[in-house]
């Protein structure tokens, strides 16, 4: 369980989220608990690397075989 607290941990699942859909789950899951147990410098590091991420045009909006019902 102590190496689901650490930051490599939280950026590996930032960067295996195969979707914006995935990354907005991880943002609203994830966020509180960082902030309550990571330094602050750990935190940045880790909302630093979710924007770059989600800002990422190559990141499918949904999960690639779900149908996008936002067109």
């Amino acid at each position: 369980m102590e190496q689901e607290n650490t930051i490599a941990y939280y950026l590996d699942m930032i960067e295996r989220a195969p979707s914006y859909q995935d990354l907005v789950f991880i943002r609203n899951r994830i966020f509180d608990a960082i902030e309550a147990t990571l330094p602050q410098e750990d935190v940045g590091v880790i909302k630093r690397a979710w924007t770059d991420r989600a800002k990422d045009e190559r990141v499918p909006v949904v999960p690639i075989g779900q149908k996008n019902t936002g067109n």
